[in-house]
């Protein structure tokens, strides 16, 4: 064991010498091939082999690719989601035919694992909005209704979609100790509607439910959708150890605005380091 005073600082200055080297080399990804074996490394889960051998399948043909993966897993874990959306962007000004084999290749290397993580479906959905060009939703519901008097409609959909994401926030509970942190999350979320006839019950959604979910959210009022996002938040906060939102869950509030179309609040946004701003 290294006692010496200057070891943890020396740690520090190591990492941050990694994290400065991957946002450099990151900068200057723009290239379809490059930008698919970046995107594509920053969603991979750690420690999963098959996934591992699933990216390289996708990437053998870019040389790049393995200083890519390198840079990508020096980034500390509340920087990788800027860096995939700043990438993303990038993605979006490659032609069509390069933006669909992302979406493709990205759905095999998703399922190489056998089983599809509630982020990933997140990062699935955020990309395919960002990439696949799609036309404004006409918004339904009127901004002078109060959040808590919403129709039951668009109740289900809050109640679902909050559901999908109990599997993931807190991520560090309060008692981490029990399964029912994300149900007791939930069910602080969804204190407004309480005296509700039609409280949906606490269930989390399918593939296609959470979808169908996801765009009844998407028609809210756009006052309406930051009030939401705070509820989350605030829960989220309530509910974590020592009241500090963990990585996994901060990653999938932020690609939930992203996917709502809503500003990142800015006690969100602190938790994040964002990626180096690009110069036109």
């Amino acid at each position: 064991m290294n006692d010496s005073p200057h070891a943890d600082d020396t740690s520090a200055a190591q990492k941050r010498e990694w994290h400065d080297a991957a946002a450099e080399a990151l900068g200057r990804v723009n290239g379809a091939l490059e930008l698919q074996a970046a995107l594509l490394a920053l969603m991979l889960p750690a420690g999963s082999q098959r996934a591992a051998r699933a990216w390289q399948a996708e990437n053998e043909t870019v040389p790049s690719a393995p200083a890519l993966l390198a840079h990508t897993g020096h980034l500390p874990a509340n920087a990788r989601l800027p860096w995939f959306e700043q990438l993303l962007s990038r993605m979006r000004r490659q032609p069509l035919p390069a933006r669909q084999a992302l979406l493709e290749a990205t759905r095999r290397v998703m399922q190489a694992r056998g089983s599809v993580r509630p982020i990933d479906r997140l990062h699935w959905l955020a990309m395919r909005q960002r990439l696949g060009g799609n036309a404004a939703v006409k918004v339904k519901s009127a901004a002078s209704v109060e959040i808590s008097q919403l129709a039951d409609e668009m109740l289900q959909a809050i109640a679902s979609y909050t559901a999908f994401l109990s599997r993931m926030v807190p991520t560090d509970a309060v008692d981490a100790s029990t399964p029912t942190a994300g149900a007791a999350w939930y069910a602080t979320v969804m204190a407004p509607w309480q005296e509700r006839d039609k409280l949906p019950a606490y269930q989390a959604p399918d593939a296609d439910a959470l979808v169908s979910a996801l765009h009844e959210l998407q028609v809210l009022a756009w006052m309406q959708r930051p009030v939401l996002v705070r509820g989350w938040l605030d829960a989220a906060v309530a509910h974590s150890l020592h009241r500090r939102l963990g990585d996994g869950a901060a990653d999938a509030l932020r690609l939930s605005c992203t996917l709502l179309d809503s500003p990142v609040p800015p006690a969100l946004a602190r938790h994040f380091t964002e990626a180096v701003k690009e110069t036109r």
